[in-house]
């Protein structure tokens, strides 16, 4: 279905256009009947859960976390929808150390939650990477471009075969796609953290390095967060999750500045994570 579609489906909302960010489905901006602004998001494949994102912000925003509220879940035909709040402020550019503060504190309110998993984490980490994914963390593609890219596969699933004995905590929130292109800003200000549809719980160090990956140049002091938080050596085994899942997708839909930028940076990621 289509955008039209589903907002004619749905009933009571009117359609004001597409929001800027993001890849995939996308989000779009509607007007409620009750006259307030909205987020439409819709999805007719099986990667985004709207109803465990409406739990876990539930969770989040009772201990004050800037996570949009849902305002409702549902389904028209095949595709399942979410009607979140709208939230002011825009997708900063780049970290700043102002937003590095505040991420290390956004950080700490997603600790201990207990919410139930999507399936269990560590065992979810490392089959990401051994195994692989369909539609992301993909080794068809890594396997296919380059010697490279084949050697660095290698690398990774013996990383994560070699940490699978790590002692973690379980029972945190984790956003798994961490970073300023899922944030919201107003200055110096988070206003909201957005698209938690593939959130779970697990160990929230796993966020700090997904970050660490996008803002190289905070990637110490990430890393150095990262450690306070988990058993030092998860960080190689979740480096390798996100080097593998950005240097495939970029391979498949990116520009091979892309991936030679992901390679350069997942190998420096790789090497923080092994420091200390």
């Amino acid at each position: 279905m289509d955008v039209e579609e589903v907002v004619r489906a749905i009933g009571g909302i009117t359609l004001v256009g597409r929001l800027s960010g993001g890849e995939g489905a996308g989000a779009y901006e509607v007007v409620v009947d009750s006259g307030a602004h909205a987020v439409l998001k819709f999805d007719d494949g099986p990667h985004l859960d709207f109803e465990r994102a409406a739990r876990v912000t539930s969770a989040l925003r009772a201990r004050g976390y800037p996570a949009p509220a849902t305002i409702a879940t549902g389904s028209v035909d095949a595709a399942r929808y979410a009607l979140v709040e709208l939230v002011r402020g825009a997708m900063p550019p780049e970290l700043t150390p102002s937003l590095l503060a505040e991420v290390f504190e956004l950080v700490e309110l997603q600790r201990d939650v207990g919410l139930p998993p999507r399936a269990p984490w560590l065992e979810d980490v490392i089959t990401s990477v051994v195994d692989g994914r369909t539609g992301y963390c993909e080794h068809a593609a890594m396997s296919a471009h380059s010697e490279e890219t084949r050697a660095l596969l290698d690398r990774l699933r013996a990383i994560a075969t070699a940490h699978a004995d790590v002692d973690v905590p379980t029972d945190d929130i984790v956003h798994t796609d961490f970073h300023t292109d899922n944030m919201l800003a107003d200055g110096d200000e988070i206003t909201a953290v957005i698209d938690w549809e593939g959130a779970t719980s697990g160990d929230v160090a796993f966020d700090l390095v997904t970050q660490a990956l996008y803002a190289p140049q905070y990637r110490a002091a990430l890393m150095d967060a990262a450690r306070t938080l988990t058993d030092p050596r998860a960080l190689p085994l979740y480096a390798a999750h996100m080097v593998l899942r950005q240097v495939d997708w970029s391979i498949r839909h990116h520009t091979p500045i892309a991936v030679r930028w992901y390679l350069d940076e997942g190998a420096a990621l790789l090497e923080a994570a092994a420091a200390g």
